[in-house]
């Protein structure tokens, strides 16, 4: 299959060669826009990955290089895409992550990609920390597509680690997009959503069973951290193990704040 794939007016992707386990076929590269374009997520910083990009910008102008969050898989190319496409919008935190210059993007802010066939054209960026702590998602008008970046997977279920990661802002990230009633979902990995209300409600529930599978596991006492990986996520594949922990320590903290009293954890510094 080709990397490049065109799923409606005005949305394109292209996906990276960067697959694993938890970037499944790889990072999508998302090409949003009619006339005027907005670059998503342009990915690791392949020159193979960025050629296909240019290709599919080609003959139109590029207003703005978007970024969801900080992380390498998304944002790694953002300095040769900016240098080749346009100038850089994303939080301010994940400018100040990267290390980048480029215009912030506060929640609500929006990004003018000119007249389309249906009218005005813009991408609204929306604060979703959860996945990470600088994570915004883009609905993309008036077509309502939902640009998830990390926070909804095509399939599977997306990382949330301490302590960038917060379980509390997750749920609340994932309430606020059901909200809206998008159209779809495009994610940054995995195969685009068309049902998104199933999907929102399901990744909520998912979350919700974790941290009871957890609070269950503690009041039977278990109370060392490898213990508590076994009981709640049972025999993982190679590569996910630190994840697995990661993951388990987000919903300990969330726990905390739901005011559930977090027992003292072996192989944990602090109960968090």
């Amino acid at each position: 299959m080709s990397p490049t794939e065109r799923v409606g007016p005005g949305v394109i992707s292209v996906t990276a060669p960067n697959p694993g386990p938890l970037t499944l076929e790889g990072t999508r590269t998302w090409v949003i826009g009619v006339e005027r374009l907005a670059v998503i997520d342009p990915g690791p910083d392949d020159p193979s990955h960025l050629a296909l990009v240019e290709a599919a910008t080609a003959g139109r102008t590029v207003v703005a290089v978007c970024l969801t969050h900080s992380h390498a898989d998304h944002a790694a190319a953002v300095r040769a895409g900016s240098v080749s496409w346009g100038p850089v919008r994303a939080s301010a935190r994940t400018l100040a992550r990267l290390g980048v210059k480029g215009t912030p993007l506060e929640d609500g802010d929006e990004v003018d990609l000119g007249d389309g066939p249906d009218g005005p054209e813009s991408l609204r960026a929306l604060a979703t920390p959860g996945h990470s702590g600088d994570h915004l998602a883009f609905l993309y008008r008036p077509a309502r597509d939902l640009l998830t970046g990390d926070l909804v997977l095509g399939r599977g279920s997306s990382m949330v680690a301490h302590p960038d990661g917060s379980v509390s802002a997750y749920l609340a990230s994932l309430a606020r997009l059901s909200a809206l009633r998008p159209a779809r979902l495009l994610p940054g990995h995995g195969s685009v959503i068309d049902d998104p209300e199933r999907v929102l409600a399901g990744y909520a529930a998912h979350r919700r069973e974790r941290t009871e599978q957890l609070r269950g596991a503690l009041e039977t006492g278990a109370r060392d951290l490898d213990g508590l990986v076994a009981t709640v996520y049972g025999e993982l594949p190679p590569g996910v193990r630190d994840a697995a922990e990661l993951s388990l320590l987000a919903h300990l903290r969330h726990l905390e704040e739901l005011g559930y009293d977090v027992p003292r954890i072996s192989g944990v510094e602090e109960p968090s």
